[in-house]
């Protein structure tokens, strides 16, 4: 496992490659609210703007039908930038909240409430890891009834990537959360064409799965 360090530049080296934050906008849609790093060298935190390759992100974290419920996590990859590299590994943590909760409510918001997903992208599949963190921060970032207060997510980062690193991602750490039992009861005798699908190496997509299943199912073949 790639180990934590620092940079020329004093920034933390890690398994984390941002934190984002995805709203749903009730004129444009799923869209990036926030990024940390921003996703695009050289915008701004707050900026919209998607590399090419990432698409379908906003989509992804925060999904259609995610609204039927109070919370939920989601699983998903995202394709090398620039033609190189390895696949991205998402999870995302998504909540909702009543607007009339909101101690900032801004113009924008014109619905009974409000949707977001906090979302860590990662260059290792640490699943059930990440999202043990990960959802303990979303909860308390909805807490705070104020999306303008980042720090929260900027300490999510910086902690990530400092502590993820070295014994920390050695034995069972890192299948945290990955229940290969749950895996087999959950299917039964389907497991097997499931294997069969990754052989294939085709997109496979999931629907109605227990999140509990869901990370063992998405690990790619490089």
């Amino acid at each position: 496992m790639e180990k934590a360090g620092r940079g020329c530049d004093g920034a933390p080296r890690g398994p984390v490659l941002h934190i984002v934050v995805v709203g749903f906008h009730h004129k444009k849609g799923c869209q990036v609210e926030f990024s940390y790093p921003p996703l695009i060298p050289g915008d701004g935190h707050d900026s919209p703007t998607i590399p090419e390759e990432w698409k379908y992100l906003p989509f992804l974290a925060l999904p259609d039908g995610a609204h039927n419920y109070q919370e939920d996590t989601v699983f998903f990859h995202l394709p090398p930038r620039n033609g190189g590299g390895a696949t991205v590994y998402g999870i995302s943590c998504y909540r909702q909240i009543e607007a009339k909760a909101l101690k900032v409510r801004h113009a924008d918001v014109t619905r009974e409430t409000v949707q977001k997903s906090v979302c860590v992208l990662s260059k290792l599949p640490l699943y059930g890891l990440l999202q043990a963190k990960l959802q303990l921060i979303t909860h308390a970032y909805f807490e705070e009834k104020d999306f303008s207060q980042i720090s929260i997510l900027k300490e999510l980062y910086e902690h990530m990537n400092s502590s993820l690193g070295g014994t920390s991602l050695e034995g069972s750490q890192v299948h945290l959360g990955l229940s290969p039992r749950d895996l087999v009861l959950h299917f039964r005798h389907k497991v097997l064409i499931l294997f069969k699908l990754i052989l294939l190496e085709k997109k496979v997509r999931f629907e109605g799965m227990e999140y509990l299943t869901c990370p063992l199912l998405c690990f790619p073949r490089e």
